[in-house]
């Protein structure tokens, strides 16, 4: 397809095709806002912001130029909510490694729970504030002059003679330099807009339409189908960017505050300035440990330090043989006790062993028989508890 460019009839106008060009194709300044307790701020809270950051990029149609932690206050009560004075001195810690995101403490200060779309007002505000990109409104008496050489001030004398559409022009060239603030969430906050009673219908309506998400995809959630189910959401699917996250990393600040509370190693999860700031304030139940790992000893320590008393009381003590039956606790078969399955041992042969073995030998012809090897034969006798002897 051929682009067709207007005639450039004079410098004034081939300035104002240029900026126009330019506004067409400048990204949208953007930035982010997470809300949350954070309690306690985790590696996955500060990665959201990356992800987030390098997708926008790549659509060339935003650039995002600062990140915002906004924790909540104390009147939240949720569970195991830390007062904010320690979320707010974990994020502090965390966010050093950062030379973007930063911290807000309005939310955290106020008396009572803000509500989200007023916490996106009030830095959407400060934001147009700072960069003081608000519409100026035209003044009565203007004059022509070249835009480029156009200052943006309510005293300059230049704007006395400039006409309606300088001005408009001048606004639309503005507009490039406006930032946006997006709200930067996972898909849980998404899927948890369908709660009956949760959100205000006018509160969705103002953080989707008004300012926009930017949605984290998590495995198992198909936001793109929330909101296909959802009119509100349907109706400003536009301000809505759903970022695959690739990396699956199912890190919550839930499982932080079990893995705490056990004893577990958290390291590699949070920072480690965070973990020492948890640790030498005694935080979720942690004692005094670098990286809270040695708080509950494991099995595999238990079954070590059994080992270790194991040896030593087999250095102590003489080892003996478990027997592999009962019938081999003692060689002889009479000293002892009886076994409870057999009948008690009744003395029927007394002192008369002698007499017994003398009528065993009556039984054969008389003398010992001797075989062929010239040996004398012995005869074995097999004393039975139930009947007194056997010859065998």
């Amino acid at each position: 397809m051929t682009e067709v460019f207007p005639p450039i009839t004079d410098g004034a106008a081939s300035e104002t095709y240029s900026d126009s060009e330019e506004s067409m194709t400048s990204p949208t300044k953007c930035v982010l806002l997470a809300c949350g307790s954070f309690n306690p701020v985790t590696n996955m809270h500060l990665r959201m912001f990356e992800i987030a950051k390098d997708a926008l990029h790549k659509t060339q149609k935003f650039s995002v130029i600062k990140g915002i932690i906004s924790p909540v206050s104390d009147a939240y009560n949720k569970k195991d909510l830390l007062p904010a004075s320690h979320r707010c001195e974990m994020l502090k810690l965390a966010l050093k490694s950062s030379n973007w995101i930063n911290m807000d403490t309005w939310e955290c200060e106020q008396s009572k729970w803000t509500e989200t779309a007023k916490v996106l007002k009030y830095h959407q505000s400060k934001i147009d504030r700072e960069s003081n990109t608000r519409s100026k409104p035209a003044p009565t008496k203007k004059r022509r002059k070249d835009l480029r050489n156009v200052h943006i001030n309510s005293n300059d004398s230049e704007f006395d003679d400039m006409s309606v559409d300088d001005h408009n022009a001048i606004n639309e060239a503005l507009k490039k330099d406006s930032v946006n603030v997006r709200l930067l969430c996972g898909a849980d906050l998404l899927e948890s807009f369908g709660t009956p009673g949760l959100w205000a219908d006018k509160d969705i309506e103002d953080i989707v339409g008004k300012y926009g998400l930017v949605c984290i995809t998590r495995e198992g959630s198909d936001p793109r189908k929330f909101i296909y189910e959802s009119d509100v959401l349907t109706k400003y699917q536009e301000n809505i960017i759903i970022v695959t996250e690739w990396i699956f990393n199912d890190i919550s600040s839930t499982k932080i505050r079990r893995a705490l509370r056990r004893g577990e190693s958290v390291k590699y999860l949070i920072q480690d300035i965070v973990i020492d700031y948890i640790r030498d304030n005694h935080l979720y139940g942690v004692e005094d440990n670098k990286y809270v790992n040695d708080i509950i000893p494991s099995p595999v320590a238990e079954s070590a330090i059994s080992d270790v008393q194991w040896s030593s009381e087999e250095q102590s003590t003489e080892y003996e043989e478990v027997p592999r039956s009962p019938k081999r606790v003692n060689e002889d078969p009479f000293d002892g006790p009886p076994s409870p399955k057999s009948p008690r041992q009744v003395p029927c042969m007394g002192p008369d062993l002698g007499s017994l073995v003398r009528r065993v030998r009556n039984l054969s012809t008389g003398d010992v028989s001797t075989p062929s090897g010239g040996k004398p034969m012995t005869m074995c006798l097999c004393l039975n508890r139930k009947t007194g002897y056997v010859p065998w």
